[in-house]
């Protein structure tokens, strides 16, 4: 007992309210839903349905551009009738489009009606995390936001850790069809825990669609061209789903249960090393962070030109998981020391637009250039990779910050905030 208490003190941990803990339990559980089974819709639509990945990464990408225009429409609904209220009300819209998704497929519907629901489950989803990641920086000391989004990512990474494993399983007995509804099921239990985050506060009476809403929503370039930059690792994060599941699947030989073990152990790596880790990336700071992250992950792909069994795989996830936790933790703070309380929905959205296009654009990026190159892994890692180095660079050569002292701390001044670079 006094070594867990040496424990916690030294990490911090007494430091969090109960509303960053509340967070954290939803996101678990939300992630262990999705991950039982879209870790494996596009398996089944290439396997089952014949579907060609080009097609379902364009079918991705169209449904991932709405969900990101409505992540902007969720965060700044959250800014103005308060984050917990419209949190649980777009909980339980993607609740029930997910339960129908199960549906179509278990009854196996025409594939255009699948990519529809699918979408709307991304659509209600899209509005659903910048109400949360705002909630969060509500929620937070200042001090410890890069922790706080380290311990979201920790309760994201836990459900992701298990339920890969428990999918494949699952799809070694029954029908897809009921893989997608156990996943709906175990996501429904997050409106019961809704109730336990902290309601936060309600923001000023706006228009959906005014005018001077919307010129304020980009008037921030800094805002901007950090989102865009973020875009860019997010692009090639998209591939840890359809495009690395079918090449470990269908083209190196791995079992749909070994490609979940990979997940797995991704986000194994995750709980076991993101919080202290978060805890050194203001040391660190952001920039570099950010920069290290992106090559990381750049490096973690591209090896995988070379991967033709599962130890190797392993040592390319090890790569790419260490990438992420410098990369993810550090935009979600950046973004909530640069908003006004206000505004902190709205941002948080624009920064989802960026990474739900940019997940929606990677399948397509990565299913074209597997269909066009079906023996040459090189050609198709190669490519995926680069999005990542370009953000490495952008990061590293932006100079959209003001330097604010001589001993190489840089801070960068986004409206009344400054993020540390």
């Amino acid at each position: 007992m006094n070594m867990l208490n040496k424990i916690v003190d030294k990490t911090n941990l007494k430091s969090f309210s109960s509303g960053i803990w509340a967070a954290m339990g939803i996101q678990a559980i939300r992630s262990t839903g999705f991950s039982i089974s879209f870790t494996y819709l596009s398996l089944y639509l290439y396997q089952q349905r014949h579907i060609s990945m080009t097609l379902i990464g364009l079918v991705i990408l169209i449904s991932g551009i709405i969900s990101g225009v409505f992540q902007v429409v969720g965060g700044m609904r959250a800014d103005r009738f308060g984050l917990r209220r419209m949190f649980v009300i777009f909980q339980l819209i993607e609740t029930m489009m997910f339960t129908l998704l199960a549906v179509t497929i278990g009854m196996n519907t025409a594939v255009w009606l699948i990519f529809v629901v699918s979408g709307l489950v991304s659509v209600a989803g899209g509005m659903t995390s910048p109400t949360i990641s705002a909630m969060v920086t509500d929620a937070a000391h200042e001090k410890h936001l890069n922790e706080s989004y380290g311990l979201m990512a920790i309760g994201i990474n836990s459900g992701w850790a298990i339920g890969p494993i428990i999918g494949g399983f699952l799809l070694s007995h029954v029908s897809f069809g009921w893989v997608f509804g156990i996943g709906a099921v175990v996501q429904s239990f997050s409106l019961i825990a809704a109730f336990y985050l902290p309601r936060g506060r309600k923001g000023k009476a706006t228009e959906l669609f005014s005018k001077s809403y919307l010129k304020a929503l980009f008037a921030d370039s800094q805002l901007i061209i950090f989102c865009v930059l973020s875009f860019l690792f997010f692009l090639e994060m998209a591939n840890w789903g359809s495009t690395l599941s079918v090449f470990t699947v269908s083209r190196i030989g791995f079992t749909p249960a070994e490609y979940g073990l990979l997940l797995s152990t991704s986000a194994a790596l995750i709980i076991a090393f993101q919080y202290p880790i978060s805890q050194r990336i203001s040391r660190l700071g952001a920039r570099r962070a950010l920069v290290i992250g992106s090559i990381l992950y750049c490096l973690g792909f591209l090896s995988m030109s070379w991967v033709r069994s599962f130890i190797p795989a392993l040592g390319a996830v090890v790569v790419l998981v260490s990438g992420e936790m410098l990369f993810v933790p550090t935009i979600f703070s950046a973004i909530g020391k640069m908003s006004k309380p206000e505004d902190i929905g709205k941002n948080m959205g624009v920064l989802g637009l960026c990474a739900s296009v940019g997940n929606s654009s990677g399948p397509l990026m990565g299913g074209f250039f597997l269909d066009r190159f079906p023996t040459r892994p090189f050609f198709v890692w190669g490519p995926v990779s680069l999005p990542a180095f370009f953000a490495a660079v952008g990061f590293l050569l932006w100079r959209g910050y003001k330097r604010t002292n001589d001993n190489n701390n840089q801070e960068s001044t986004f409206g009344n905030n400054q993020v540390k670079f």
